[in-house]
């Protein structure tokens, strides 16, 4: 059965999921506080919200697609100030496990439903209906949501109560920025001895040692160019969850302290581009050492 959906979030993930929700035949409406931000979804048949609220009375499903946890807390705020009721609200940005539990609770609390369903991919598999969803929440809820997460995702994950998710895309995210900095430090270790950039990118290709994830990234390095697939500022904004939740459960995470800080550099020199820039950052600061 098609379900109502409205999708709130019209970024490089929200707009291109909101796509395949409606080439799947979902009704779907759509809100973005950039209201240009719309316009490509409502020339392929989707509706366009005048506020959240009002899309929150013309959908069953509301699905939240935004940068980080207060922007999830403050659509949810408006989102359940009238009508909620028996609603299901379902997260599919990355945000704090213990955010997800919050708003688990408070929109329980206005007599609606909660599922936390980050996603694991970039900008080509959310087009493409190729990532993979990782869900928290009741099992009855994830399975009557089904259809929606089929529409975006390849593979879907069920993994227990609200918060699960989350965690779940932490830890996937947590070598996603690894697997790039292991690279840069890779790369830069070889040019330093005197190998040929262009030539490593060509053997490494050919090795078992390298990720498809790397692999990707090696493009972007060879032709010094970092089309935003994933944001650099997003990826900076994860290891800060990331490491929050290391600080809360006593996980030592040396690596990761390090890889955060050679992002913050290219947020401090204010990178708008993928974050696989860690590569030529760490070009750029060792060049007169």
């Amino acid at each position: 059965m098609r379900k109502s959906v409205g999708f709130i979030g019209m970024g490089t993930m929200g707009s291109r999921m909101a796509a395949r929700l409606l080439s799947s035949g979902h009704h779907v409406t759509v809100f973005n506080r950039d209201r240009d931000k719309t316009k490509p979804l409502v020339e392929q048949g989707a509706n366009a919200a005048e506020t959240i609220q009002d899309l929150v009375k013309d959908v069953d499903y509301i699905c939240i697609s935004v940068s980080n946890d207060e922007a999830i807390k403050d659509v949810a705020s408006q989102a359940t100030k009238t009508g909620c009721k028996d609603k299901v609200f379902i997260s599919l940005s990355t945000i704090s496990p213990d955010t997800a539990e919050e708003l688990a609770k408070d929109i329980s609390s206005k007599k609606a439903h909660f599922l936390d369903a980050p996603v694991s991919g970039s900008a080509p598999q959310a087009e493409s209906a190729q990532l993979i969803v990782l869900v928290g929440g009741e099992k009855e809820l994830f399975n009557d949501a089904k259809p929606i997460f089929s529409a975006i995702g390849k593979t879907v994950y069920y993994l227990g109560p609200a918060g699960n998710g989350s965690r779940m895309k932490l830890v996937i995210n947590t070598l996603l920025g690894l697997g790039a900095q292991a690279l840069a430090e890779a790369l830069l270790l070889g040019q330093r001895m005197g190998m040929s950039k262009d030539k490593m990118i060509e053997v490494l290709g050919d090795t078992a040692v390298v990720s498809p994830a790397q692999k990707a990234k090696m493009q972007n390095a060879l032709a010094n160019d970092y089309p935003v697939t994933f944001s650099l500022a997003n990826m900076y904004k994860d290891y800060g969850l990331i490491l929050e939740q290391a600080h809360n459960t006593n996980t030592p995470m040396p690596a990761t302290a390090a890889a955060q800080q050679v992002s913050a550099i290219g947020m401090a020199r204010k990178l708008d581009v993928d974050f696989a820039v860690v590569v030529r950052v760490l070009e750029e600061i060792t060049k007169t050492a």
